[in-house]
């Protein structure tokens, strides 16, 4: 099989991008695996992340002290 015939046709990505969008999804926000075999797309995680994750963004926003000189 040549690289050519291995590549998902563009026609099937074309269909796939507009389905993603007829349903209210943003296709720059899925992620999307291409493989031989097809595509396939993640929706965005809806979750916000792991204890870490909520840690470092409280983290982030709080009052820092001034450095001593």
């Amino acid at each position: 099989m040549t690289a050519k015939r291995r590549l998902v046709p563009l026609t099937e990505l074309k269909e796939l991008f507009d389905f993603l969008r007829q349903e209210g999804f943003d296709p720059a926000a899925c992620s999307v695996d291409i493989r031989a075999d097809g595509v396939a797309v993640s929706p965005p995680a809806t979750t916000p992340g792991n204890a870490y994750d909520a840690w470092k963004a409280k983290d982030k926003n709080r009052d820092r002290p001034a450095r001593s000189q």
